[in-house]
């Protein structure tokens, strides 16, 4: 075998492996978002509020 070719073949399932990771790692960031996306968002949306009564406390 050339070296060529193993480099490829070698290349070839790196880019197998980084694939699956990243489809692995997409999966566990769609569970997580279906599963507290409501409360982050939740948590998100209370503390912009809490900035908005501060900082319109403030220009008074």
């Amino acid at each position: 075998m050339n070296e060529s070719y193993k480099n490829n073949q070698s290349c070839e399932k790196d880019e197998r492996v980084i694939r699956y990771n990243m489809e692995k790692c997409a999966s566990f960031m769609a569970k997580m978002i279906l599963k507290y996306g409501k409360e982050v968002l939740e948590e998100i949306n209370a503390e912009n509020e809490k900035m908005n009564v501060s900082v319109s406390e403030e220009k008074n």
